[in-house]
């Protein structure tokens, strides 16, 4: 029995699952999945989490479930590295054998080098970096409103997101969507003028990876809507209280009470045991069928934002439609060789971006036709509504929606950030 080994429950590997069966119905092949947590995260719905327009159960799926009703067998640990020579899978509690291997581990953050970010910016990549922004928000705002000195509360609502790419606008979007709302329901003696959110991005526009028009319109939008964008900036020290950064040769200090880096991934440190070939950011360099470059008739494909794939003379950014498109051409170049066939290339197809700039307002891009306003906005809510995947999770998210649009969104603090913070795990290289 042929033993097909998947590392990592996110987007590309779930979409290996989905199609893993359908395509060996009558072949005799194991297949376990491998994952740190026993969930998998909507990661496009993270910033809703942190607005409280979604509930963070709804947008974990969970694997264990998945994968019993696709005859997977899934093991939570977490991989260590991987031994080439004897087909293995090294991970802290358990070692497994392997025929195939799909690597689909996802990416940890990119602090570029930079350790005052380390050590004083927020992540945000996981289900409890949302939790945690949230509440610290909410926190910051609780303890502004029995301040009498405007400065101070200037001082103390001043939030800033290093990295203008969808995931760092989404989200100062989101927090601008929530932060004004509370102020005007709830915290009457904090002014307007009295917070601000700030989005530095290196390059001259924020999303840059989108068409350069839409591009424009969306800097245009979301400065309309109160957010301080900042561009040409190359952020080089953050402290607990500010960031020091350069823009155009000149150096600039912006006080910052709490500062999220949303500036990029990379690729996670056992993938040096698969190929060393790897991009500046760990990335593994892989051939047209997936497969690490360099190394002939490999058994190993490195998927989603873990690979480097090159097309059309440029590496793609980690993006979701990808990985899932690579997890099934990764299933279908599996059995064409356990069924002595030649592996075919993987081709991307683009379908667009969609990317939202808080209520009632999106740019979308689908399959060339571009949207903006407030039909994108719900063009938007529907198709990552569809994309959750789990019939029960839409339907969560759904009323969710529908709640908080009836009542708006809840600032209740149920923990102590402070503790909270204290008692998760700080090593960042973890996520």
């Amino acid at each position: 029995m042929k033993k097909v080994v998947i590392l990592g429950g996110g987007f590309g590997g779930l979409a290996a699952i989905a199609h893993i069966r359908k395509q060996i119905k009558k072949k005799h092949v194991e297949v376990t999945l491998i994952d740190k947590n026993n969930y998998s995260l909507f990661t496009p719905m993270l910033p809703e989490v942190v607005s409280g327009n979604v509930k963070p159960d709804n947008i974990v799926l969970p694997l264990r479930e998945i994968c019993v009703k696709n005859s997977v067998r899934f093991v939570r640990d977490k991989v260590i590295s991987v031994d080439k020579d004897n087909n293995c899978v090294i991970c802290i509690e358990n070692e497994l054998k392997y025929d195939y291997l799909i690597v689909a581990t996802g990416s940890k953050t990119n602090f570029r080098g930079n350790e005052s970010a380390i050590e004083n910016a927020l992540q945000f990549k996981s289900i409890t970096d949302a939790i945690d922004l949230k509440y610290l928000i909410i926190d910051h705002l609780e303890k502004a409103s029995s301040m009498t000195s405007s400065d101070a509360k200037k001082s103390l609502l001043s939030f800033s997101v290093i990295g203008g790419g969808i995931t760092g606008v989404e989200l100062a979007c989101e927090m601008n969507d929530f932060i004004k709302a509370k102020i005007k329901r709830e915290y009457s003696n904090i002014g307007s003028e009295e917070y601000s959110i700030n989005i530095l991005e290196y390059y001259k526009t924020i999303l840059p990876s989108i068409d350069e028009s839409q591009a424009q319109k969306a800097q245009e939008a979301v400065v309309e809507s109160g957010i301080n964008i900042i561009n040409n900036a190359n952020v080089q020290e953050i402290s607990k209280e500010s960031i020091r950064f350069e823009q155009n040769g000149e150096q600039k200090i912006l006080n910052s009470s709490i500062t999220v880096w949303t500036a990029g991934v990379m690729g996670r440190d056992y993938l040096e045991t698969i190929s060393t070939n790897q991009t500046g950011d760990k990335r593994v360099f892989i051939e047209h069928e997936l497969t690490p470059q360099g190394i002939t008739d490999s058994n190993i494909f490195v998927i989603g934002d873990s690979c480097a794939y090159q097309y059309n003379e440029h590496i793609l950014p980690p993006v979701a439609p990808l990985a899932m498109q690579q997890g099934i051409m990764a299933v279908i170049n599996i059995v064409r060789n356990i069924d002595g066939k030649p592996k075919k290339d993987f081709n991307y197809f683009h379908f667009g971006y969609l990317v939202s700039l808080g209520k009632n307002n999106s740019v979308v891009n689908l399959f060339g036709l571009k949207l903006r306003g407030r039909f994108a906005y719900y063009v938007w809510k529907m198709l990552y509504l569809y994309k959750v995947g789990m019939f029960k999770k839409q339907i969560g998210v759904f009323f969710d929606w529908i709640m908080t649009s009836w009542f708006g969104n809840e600032s209740v603090l149920i923990y102590d950030i402070e503790k909270a913070q204290m008692c998760r795990n700080t090593d960042k290289d973890s996520k």
